[in-house]
């Protein structure tokens, strides 16, 4: 990166801290970055519908692979808070 691109990142981070929006933007980065916290293949047929007070609302078309995202998600929740110093997600709901 270049040094006036990293000032302009850390210029734009220090606005959302300060904002009051972070939590906003942190929701915002977990639905675009999904498909790493659960692979490719199922973020195709698991959409995130949308993310509100903390709590992810995620779209499946296939009952089998709602039933082992359900088994596995105290696990993905793990997954996403680890990336944050403050949780994201208080829960995840797979419709």
């Amino acid at each position: 990166m270049k040094s006036n691109e990293h000032n302009m990142h850390e210029l734009i981070q220090g606005y959302i801290a300060h904002s009051g929006k972070q939590q906003l933007y942190n929701e915002r980065v977990v639905t675009e970055k999904w498909p790493e916290y659960v692979g490719e293949m199922c973020a195709k047929q698991a959409h995130c519908d949308s993310v509100k007070n903390g709590v992810l609302r995620v779209r499946v078309q296939n009952a089998a692979l709602r039933f082992e995202l359900q088994a596995r998600k105290s696990m993905i929740l793990d997954k996403i808070n680890s990336d944050y110093a403050v949780p994201v997600l208080k829960d995840i709901i797979f419709l």
